[in-house]
């Protein structure tokens, strides 16, 4: 290795005594920090040309400059004291010591041949032209199948994915998918990947993102944020990412454990059809999202309302999903036994944000839904009465400005719902002109349900359009069995609709309710 270079950074500056630039002052370069080091004068300048101390520029900046032959470490002087100086070529550095003869050169040397053999220069990724690791260079473009440690990059040269958002990269994906095989990680870099076909997704992959905006607003609708699977405009029927547990020739009778991860799935390219962002069918077990998106999907964000054989997905997690702007509902669940749905939001969905039926066991917990055309959250269907089947929690969730009720709770069974600090806002829009009878929260199944720390709001659209909804805070039509034990209650007509037709309803005495616009404030206790 020959001479390293030294100054030229932010870093070196020339200070006096007192902290401050000393602008033109001569300082001395030393072997080492103490009295008994070594003055070096064997130095050059930027060009080359021979000096013997350094010279500050007008701004007190110490340019950059050459030490002796691999020396790695100085001490310059301007009068304050020693300060260390290390090379700014690292580069250079790094490869003098991963070649270096010392008591680990063995160590260091069987490095330098695997890096070898994997065209990694010196012991150590290289740069290119363009700043970055060259790709040949990447983990993922190591080994057999363009991989390393299970790590699958879409870009590398063995399976050959563009993300440039035109070309279609469906096929170099599935091969990525193919080769993960259990326990193996998908990466998409940052790029618009096209999709033409269904993913087919097998057990134990991991689908992982550079990145998700969980949701799309103002300047970043584009392509100036590149960061997604998009659905080609052909691709009209099916799902984005497919699930299948089904023993049909394709796929395994049992499924599950798949992970997708930091993903955003788009679909504003497809303009009508029945595509679905996520689809899963039959035994698909423990299936794990976490900061995904779905956005302007011509169906379904995500459904998992197929069965196989009599088996249906359950067991799912998932945690920070939003789904955006789809053309029918945002979520569809049926059969999901142990579900778990953690803070994901569902906004500006055609139809129902969620819907979820006979999911028994779930857990609904801190999640949104707003400004969907129809229901914000739809509780429906038969909820299983088998032994240890249940019902369901809805825990800390809000609604705002659906078109239709906030919660419409009309499913059946034995097992006890539990709604727990919900909070709704100007549900029952209706397109604007509100009215139509709709409730923040609207009771109408036989399921038992119990309800506590319970509000809801009135109000028009936040420029002060549309009309004051929803009419009602909580309407109970048909209902057998419900207690209310707290709640806050302010709605433009009544604060709980009772129409008579219902079997056991308890009202507790920590209820107030309050009729009229947002500012009124007549509020009525019920004793």
């Amino acid at each position: 290795m020959a001479r390293n270079l030294f100054g030229g950074t932010a870093a070196d500056v020339a200070e006096n005594i007192d902290g401050s630039r000393a602008p033109g002052a001569e300082g001395t370069v030393w072997n080492g920090p103490t009295e008994e080091a070594t003055q070096i004068t064997d130095l050059l300048d930027s060009s080359g040309i021979p000096m013997q101390v350094l010279t500050a520029d007008s701004q007190g900046m110490v340019g950059p400059f050459y030490g002796p032959d691999n020396i790695t470490l100085v001490y310059a002087d301007f009068g304050a004291g020693r300060v260390a100086m290390v090379p700014i070529n690292t580069a250079g550095v790094l490869a003098f010591h991963l070649t270096a003869d010392d008591p680990h050169g063995s160590k260091r040397a069987a490095v330098a041949e695997i890096t070898t053999q994997r065209g990694v220069a010196n012991g150590f990724a290289t740069l290119g032209p363009d700043g970055k690791v060259l790709p040949a260079q990447l983990p993922d473009a190591l080994g057999e199948g363009g991989s390393s440690n299970d790590w699958h990059n879409v870009k590398a040269a063995s399976y050959g994915a563009l993300g440039d958002g035109i070309a279609d990269d469906t096929p170099a994906i599935q091969a990525a998918i193919e080769a993960a095989d259990y326990g193996g990680v998908v990466y998409f870099p940052k790029g618009v990947y096209k999709v033409s076909q269904p993913l087919d997704l097998p057990r134990g992959v991991t689908l992982l993102g550079s990145h998700s905006n969980l949701m799309v607003g103002p300047g970043m609708v584009g392509d100036e944020w590149p960061c997604y699977l998009q659905a080609a405009p052909t691709f009209n029927t099916g799902a984005m990412i497919t699930i299948i547990g089904e023993d049909d020739g394709d796929h395994p009778a049992i499924n599950g454990e798949q992970r997708i991860i930091n993903l955003m799935l788009d679909g504003s390219k497809v303009p009508t059809g029945g595509l679905d962002g996520i689809y899963a069918k039959g035994n698909v077990q423990n299936v794990v999202l976490r900061d995904v998106c779905i956005r302007q999907m011509p169906n379904n964000g995500i459904i998992t309302a197929g069965a196989a054989n009599g088996d249906w997905p359950y067991s799912w997690r998932l945690h920070s999903v939003m789904v955006d702007n789809c053309h029918v509902n945002g979520m569809v669940f049926e059969r999901n036994t142990d579900i778990t749905l953690e803070d994901c939001q569902v906004i500006g969905c055609w139809s129902t944000g969620f819907k979820l039926i006979n999911c028994a066991n779930g857990i609904v917990t801190h999640c949104r839904a707003e400004w969907n055309g129809n229901y914000g959250f739809h509780i429906a269907g038969g909820w299983g009465n088998w032994p240890g089947s249940g019902s369901m929690s809805l825990i800390g969730c809000s609604t705002d400005r659906n078109g239709w009720d906030g919660v419409r709770h009309d499913a059946s069974g034995n097992g006890g719902f539990l709604i727990q600090g919900l909070m709704t806002r100007r549900d029952g829009r209706n397109g604007g002109p509100g009215g139509g009878g709709y409730a923040g929260l609207r009771l109408s199944g036989t399921a038992p349900v119990v309800v506590t720390g319970l509000t809801c709001y009135v109000g028009t659209d936040d420029g002060g359009t549309a009309n004051t909804s929803p009419d009602y805070g909580v309407h109970i039509s048909g209902a057998k069995d419900v207690s209310i034990n707290s709640a806050y209650l302010h709605a433009l007509l009544e604060g709980i609709h009772n129409d008579g037709t219902n079997e056991r309803i308890r009202l507790g005495t920590e209820i107030t309710t309050t009729v009229g616009n947002n500012f009124s404030e007549d509020r009525t206790p019920i004793v």
